[in-house]
């Protein structure tokens, strides 16, 4: 089995992973990381808790720009949010008590995004959890890639 090649989006502010050996750092059109092999077909958008709300509630327009870059592109994409979905609906994380949504507000946006655009909302506990977790996430969707190639020959 080759090893994760991790492709880290030019723009991503705090990345994951350094640049090194199996991450490069690449532009890409839609989320924050993907691998060679997932490269169009899956990838995962990195959003802290705050950067979350802000998507969703006043950055809303570029946001769903995104989303639907993934689906006319048809790239199956995942949001990896640095937070506990528990946290981020009751506003427990920093700057989040200055947010006027109320946190079923913020779920029902939540869900709709989710059903709307096809996007899978990962929530991590922490930085050192999303890390994992998405490390997790890409080689799950490899292994389905490779299952995908074999049923196809």
């Amino acid at each position: 089995m080759q090893p994760l090649r991790i492709l880290v989006d030019t723009r991503e502010q705090k990345p994951l992973w350094r640049p090194g050996k199996n991450v490069t750092k690449k532009k890409l059109d839609v989320g924050d990381y993907t691998t060679e092999t997932l490269l169009g077909h899956f990838h995962i958008e990195r959003k802290s808790a705050g950067d979350l709300y802000g998507s969703i509630i006043q950055g809303h327009e570029r946001f769903r720009k995104e989303l639907l870059r993934a689906v006319n592109s048809n790239i199956k994409l995942s949001v990896a949010v640095e937070c506990t979905e528990k946290d981020f609906y009751g506003k427990k994380w920093s700057g989040g008590y200055r947010c006027r949504v109320k946190g079923n507000v913020l779920a029902k946006i939540v869900a709709t995004i989710s059903s709307r655009y096809k996007v899978g909302f990962v929530w991590c506990d922490g930085r050192v959890a999303m890390r994992k977790k998405v490390k997790e996430l890409l080689v799950e969707e490899e292994n389905k890639q490779r299952f995908i190639n074999r049923e196809n020959i």
